[in-house]
């Protein structure tokens, strides 16, 4: 018997995500790292047994879209919310309906401040678009929509089909699966042939001896240009997304020369250019050294606005937004896969990031947006690779490497389906025997409602989550001007119980910069390990 979906969203509130979009929603979706509003409201909907009237998905664009083609959306003004409708802001962010009164909407929302939580809005509250009015079979939806569904007309979405005409009543509507999320589960299981090992080709110098580096610092304020004679220990920081590139320093006070906010900032190592930004922040202490925060252009990605575009790729839509707020673009390249989308009030840095992700899904091609010294970039990562930046026992100074079981780790997937024609519930289960004698059960547990994907789902989840999730970062490496967030370097490392002889991907560097001497602490990911 289906569920009250506000009751099953009112039993997760308060659970956060461990990291950075990382949830047993997008665990469920498999999409995990991606924004998960929507797989929140998909995810209540399936646990309530109602998965064939709320989309399957992790867009809220397409969730609209599945809503208006089955004539269940409704335009804010023009309709009263009710218990369990999908409340839509835009394409970028969505909730779950748990009651309308005294002009106020109150919700129940995933990845809200990174948890699940309770909001309240006035009903005309400028950022809510419209509402989807799903056809439960069971919910208490007094003085809700009665109205026929409609025809289901051309379908966009995951989800599969619907039914033309309405249905209502107690019939089960059993969801089709996908093509595409058949294939995704069949790509999971496939199995890859083993090629030889490639011998990674590097020309480093072999040495612990951190060569001496000549740093300058040259500040433009108005028409004056000069050089800061910066303290030790200036430090520039690039993460692969959501952040811009971050350059802190100090310097002693001194009359010649002024620094203020907006002035932009240039850094220079070895007469090569390697950041340009602006002063965002400055402080001065009781010993007259003055410590400057300074930010490259993604900063201004940081901003919010509305925006509604069709059949764009993704760096098309960079473009599009770079123009709007004066960027400048440098070479961007093509990454084939055309999105249509609305983002409403949402952060720039989550508009692209939408589209990179919707991109990596489609495409299995991952981007990197960067500012290179004044210039938007956005480089495959593959195009990334730096082979004269070896990191290896002698020119990383220290690391650390984790592993562990306590979270996102199963070793037994059991899928539910309710069968309503047999009365009973149908079990799908993947299990390694060998993996629960090391270290107990450790259960998936998820309720589905296509009986043709169970097998290959717990077969896939199996795949996916049966192993350790490591982490592994490296402090004091040889410094090299060419690594940022988005570069592949070599790693050549014996930590115990793996060898690790491979490209692997930088999600964060710090670069520091102390006595005439370069140093990097990296945070990688790829080969069986996950970014932090």
């Amino acid at each position: 018997m289906a569920k009250d979906i506000v009751d099953i969203a009112i039993g997760e509130l308060g659970y956060r995500e461990t990291k950075t979009n990382l949830t047993k929603y997008g665990q469920w979706m498999c999409m995990n790292g991606c924004a998960w509003c929507h797989m929140f409201v998909s995810w209540c909907a399936a646990q309530a047994g109602e998965a064939s009237a709320v989309p399957y998905t992790a867009n809220c664009s397409d969730g609209i879209n599945w809503f208006s083609g089955r004539g269940l959306y409704r335009l804010k003004g023009q309709y009263n919310p009710k218990r369990g409708d999908i409340i839509y802001f835009g394409g970028t962010h969505v909730g779950i309906v748990e009651r309308a009164d005294s002009g106020m909407v109150y919700t129940i929302e995933g990845n809200s401040s990174d948890q699940v939580a309770r909001r309240s809005y006035p009903l005309g509250y400028e950022s809510i678009t419209g509402y989807g009015v799903p056809q439960y079979s069971s919910l208490n939806r007094v003085g809700g929509y009665s109205g026929s569904a409609g025809n289901t007309g051309s379908l966009g979405d995951v989800s599969g089909s619907g039914s033309s005409g309405g249905q209502t009543g107690n019939t089960k509507k059993v969801k089709k699966t996908s093509a595409e999320e058949l294939a995704y589960l069949r790509k999971i299981l496939e199995k890859k042939k083993k090629s030889p090992a490639k011998k990674i080709s590097l020309t480093p110098k072999k040495t612990n001896v951190l060569p001496k580096v000549n740093v300058k610092v040259i500040v433009t304020n108005g028409k004056k240009r000069f050089t800061v004679p910066v303290k030790d220990g200036m430090k520039l920081t690039w993460e692969r997304k959501g952040a811009p590139g971050k350059l802190t320093f100090e310097a002693a006070t001194e009359k010649k020369f002024k620094i203020v906010e907006g002035n932009s900032v240039l850094v220079m190592v070895d007469k090569v250019k390697m950041f340009y930004g602006f002063v965002f922040t400055r402080q001065k202490s009781k010993d007259g050294i003055m410590s400057y925060t300074v930010y490259d252009q993604l900063r201004y990605l940081k901003n919010k606005d509305t925006l509604i575009y069709k059949k764009k790729r993704a760096d098309q839509l960079i473009q599009i937004i770079a123009e709007r707020f004066h960027l400048n673009c440098g070479k961007l390249a093509n990454t084939e896969y055309v999105i249509s989308g609305i983002e409403d009030d949402s952060e720039l840095f989550d508009m692209i990031q939408n589209a990179l992700d919707k991109t990596l899904l489609t495409k299995n091609k991952m981007y990197v947006l960067y500012d290179k010294v004044g210039k938007l970039r956005l480089v495959n990562v593959a195009n990334m690779k730096v082979t004269d930046c070896l990191v290896d026992g002698e020119t990383g100074e220290d690391y650390t490497y984790k592993t562990t079981i306590d979270d996102g780790v199963y070793n037994q997937i059991k899928l539910v389906y309710e069968n309503e024609d047999k009365g009973s519930y149908d079990l799908y289960i993947a299990k390694s025997s060998k993996s629960i004698n090391s270290w107990g059960l450790l259960q998936y547990l998820e309720k589905i409602d296509s009986p043709d994907v169970g097998e290959l789902k717990s077969q896939a989840y199996l795949k996916l989550y049966n192993r350790k999730v490591k982490n592994l970062t490296i402090n004091g490496v040889i410094g090299n001007k060419k690594v940022r967030a988005g570069s592949m370097v070599p790693v050549i490392l014996k930590l115990g119980d793996v060898k690790v002889a491979n490209y692997m991907l930088v999600d964060k560097v710090t670069h520091t910069f102390n006595n005439h001497q370069h140093i990097m602490d990296l945070h990688l990911s790829g080969g069986g390990f996950s970014a932090e």
